[in-house]
């Protein structure tokens, strides 16, 4: 009887270990340089753990969390489990090996899991939309992309082609795509369509995409993500939008906070409904809303691409701005709605570059300035190859100093240059003497080239040679072409530079020891005190642009006289000159005056006739 009860518990303990079995198999969702997460679903409950590697033998595990689907809740025929692991502590550019566990048991053990997080350097995504439907064309498309082998995936909407039911996306989506989605993310937006069943309810739910900055009312519908040097930002055309223009939604204010925050050269916006295309869609009303409301924070932004769906063919403009094509930079918007759906015919308009009523997906390869569009049909065949070159474009003020933002600059002054599609790569120069290339651009003055400091798509700061004066010319150049500007060099253009602090930016004036002066920590009479600043102008002696300059005895002093003011007090320094040991930078060391009283005063740094924008100077 003993025996028979241990055999009996034994054949229990199995059949509970492998009572989980897969309702959907694990895909990806959300990868980063660092993160990723790893989502799929059972038709019983339990404990589910991820497993990864480097090796396929160091494993590391993260838990799962688990939410319940009851019924009630999907109109499915009976209840499923959804497992989501959080991974982390990732190395970037590098390939991981996993494994899903419920209960201790593998699932989808016969699966090869594997996936590659985003580094710097090229890589390619696909572009597709409108699938939802499980057409024959949808599973040839589906069997192509599963043969790429995209870093990404980015869905224009209508995931669900019907009526954005459970059943639809466990049947059109999840199944349709388990191959690719189990090696590479997938960042979709929703439709018109999946919104029919409460409110996208069953997209949301299937779905772990960024929620950083994400308002809470639109988390899971709209988001944006950096792979290599590319800013993707995901909108959701559907509710988001009209509670955007009734003024009661927050979406268009965080897309302008977004795009304002990037330093990535591409910007790609993705969306489902199409701004303009022709076809059946055509006279939508949401269109004058898109063109009057989001197109032109897109273009104010300098959003190169756009894609969306919508019209279930190919279609791609011209690049424009404000409604015409564009003679300077532009956005381009694609549509890509041909993911399986029934197509659509269209018209051809001026503002039309190219299109094809044809079931398609697109892959983009990114290659630092250069982005090439190729468009594949459900026979494999291509349909067109198109290939962006941003050119660099300079600000209406391109040059300005460095610590002021003011357009005097001096000859060895730190400038920064502002502009739209200025360096490929952002990248920070890290020896001395600084670097003529950075970030895939150089800038040459009257043909000299120029020592860079900092590179990103919408600024450079470079250092002035010290034997400029006068009226220059000034290009950027990167490998999609140049643009120029005149600039004017001034003898002096003093501007004191800010220092970043936990209660804000404060003015580069430091005591011994580098402790800066604030209102907390206020200068104190007969106390020797020491300014950062720029644009003091040409020095007593050698030094080119870019080198370090030299220490004790060997000072570069200011040639032009410098006076420091405390409030109505003119303060002979000590010191105006370089700072021994950097590139572009003065210093000027004055003493506070011994009998100046308690209080807070404008300091100000005067060179020859020029003067610096008064900074605040508190004394105790």
């Amino acid at each position: 009887m003993r025996l028979m009860r241990q055999l009996g518990a034994l054949l229990l303990a199995a059949a509970l270990a492998q009572a989980a079995t897969l309702a959907r198999y694990p895909y990806l969702q959300n990868v980063r340089a660092d993160q990723g997460t790893v989502m799929w679903t059972t038709r019983e409950s339990g404990a589910g753990v991820v497993q990864f590697s480097t090796d396929r033998s160091n494993w590391r595990s993260a838990p799962a969390r688990m939410r319940t689907f009851l019924p009630a809740e999907t109109r499915l025929g009976e209840a499923f489990y959804q497992h989501e692991a959080q991974l982390s502590g990732l190395a970037a550019g590098t390939e991981y090996f996993y494994r899903v566990l419920v209960d201790g048991q593998v699932l989808a053990g016969e699966e090869d899991l594997r996936f590659r997080t985003p580094a710097p350097g090229p890589f390619r995504f696909l572009v597709f939309g409108d699938s939802g439907l499980g057409t024959p064309e949808q599973g040839q498309l589906a069997r192509l992309m599963g043969k790429e082998r995209p870093a990404l995936v980015l869905h224009v909407g209508d995931v669900s082609q019907l009526a954005g039911r459970f059943e639809e996306y466990e049947d059109y989506y999840f199944a349709y795509y388990r191959d690719l989605m189990k090696r590479v993310p997938f960042y979709p937006v929703p439709g018109n369509h999946d919104y029919l069943t409460q409110n996208a309810a069953a997209y949301v739910a299937g779905h772990a995409v960024p929620t950083e900055g994400v308002p809470e009312s639109g988390r899971g519908r709209y988001y944006s993500f950096d792979w290599g040097n590319v800013h993707f930002v995901a909108l959701d055309t559907n509710l988001p939008f009209s509670e955007a223009l009734r003024g009661t939604g927050p979406m268009l204010g965080w897309l302008e906070e977004d795009l304002a925050r990037t330093r990535q050269f591409w910007r790609v916006a993705y969306f489902h409904h199409s701004p303009y295309a022709s076809g059946f869609h055509q006279g939508d009303g949401i269109r004058p809303d898109l063109r009057g409301r989001l197109i032109p924070i897109l273009e104010r932004y300098n959003v190169q691409v756009a894609f969306h769906g919508h019209e279930h063919n190919y279609q791609r403009t011209v690049p424009l701005r404000d409604g015409a094509p564009a003679t300077g930079e532009g956005t381009i918007y694609i549509t890509a709605g041909g993911g399986g759906a029934q197509l659509h015919q269209f018209t051809p308009y001026p503002l039309l570059a190219f299109g094809e009523s044809a079931h398609h997906y697109i892959r983009a390869e990114v290659d630092g300035a250069r982005m090439t569009l190729r468009v594949f049909r459900v026979d494999g065949q291509e349909i067109e190859r198109a290939t962006l070159t941003p050119p660099p474009a300079l600000a209406e003020v391109p040059v300005v100093n460095a610590a002021s933002f003011e357009s005097r600059v001096a000859p060895g002054a730190l400038v920064s240059i502002f502009g739209s599609n200025l360096a490929p790569e952002e990248g920070v120069a890290g020896t001395l003497p600084l670097p003529v290339d950075l970030g895939g651009a150089n800038v040459t003055l009257d043909g000299r080239r120029l020592p860079l400091l900092y590179a990103s798509s919408g600024q450079l700061n470079a250092h002035l040679p010290f034997d400029v004066l006068g009226l220059g010319r000034l290009r950027v150049t990167t490998a999609n072409g140049s643009s120029e500007a005149p600039v004017v060099i001034t003898g002096t253009a003093p501007a004191v530079f800010s220092i970043p602090t936990k209660d804000g930016p404060q003015p580069a004036v430091v005591r011994a020891g580098g402790r800066i002066v604030t209102a907390g920590a206020p200068a104190a009479p007969g106390e020797f005190l020491t300014v950062y600043l720029t644009g003091l102008g040409r020095v007593a002696g050698m030094l080119e642009a870019g080198q370090p300059a030299p220490p004790v005895p060997e000072l570069l002093e200011a040639r032009a006289p410098v006076t420091v003011w405390v409030g109505s007090l003119s303060v002979p320094p000590t010191y105006a000159g370089l700072t021994p040991g950097f590139a572009g930078l003065y210093q000027v060391n004055f003493q506070v005056p011994a009998g100046v009283t308690a209080g807070i005063y404008g300091l100000v740094i005067t060179a020859d006739s020029a003067s610096s924008e008064p900074v605040v100077l508190v004394i105790r």
